[in-house]
């Protein structure tokens, strides 16, 4: 084997050795973030099996995201629409307008950073999944003739 052909297998083994670092989209599904923000941290979930995200500034928030090697864009999200301190409102704001002009993603050490065209960009920490708590309720039913008429009663406001 002669030298040039040892360093060209060299090259391409210490190549191959690297990786490339083309962002994985696989590793955003079933992810979940958050960012601290203004008046309000700023959550943001990866559907596990649909290209969808969803999260809360001070609204519950859901959109979808397509993405292309290192690129992604998200559509315009919809929220609900409650109201909260103006800081966090204006954070929420600015956020989902921020959104959609996001054009790329890094995702390096559980950190995802978002960035767009005129290099603003947000970071995301990656946390765990809170498992919510399923509460089952018993209600008791009584047996009704055919025959009985319903009557309104009217609330109690105490309640």
């Amino acid at each position: 084997m002669n030298i040039k052909s040892f360093a060209l297998i060299a090259g391409v083994l210490a190549l191959a050795a690297c990786g490339d670092n083309t962002p994985n989209p696989e590793l955003l599904k079933g992810a979940n973030f958050i960012a601290a923000g203004e008046g309000a941290d700023i959550t943001l979930s990866f559907d596990a099996n649909e290209m969808r995200v969803n999260g809360q500034v001070v609204n519950l928030y859901n959109g979808s995201y397509e993405t292309n090697g290192n690129q992604i864009k998200f559509s315009p999200f919809a929220s609900t629409m409650m109201m909260g301190p103006m800081d966090a409102m204006q954070t929420e704001q600015d956020y989902f307008q921020f959104m959609t002009t996001v054009e790329t993603y890094d995702l390096t050490d559980g950190r995802l950073t978002l960035k767009n065209a005129e290099g603003k960009e947000i970071v995301f920490q990656q946390i765990e999944a809170t498992e919510t708590e399923t509460v089952t309720e018993t209600e008791t039913v009584e047996e009704v003739p055919a025959d009985a008429v319903a009557i309104p009663v009217a609330a109690n406001d105490a309640e």
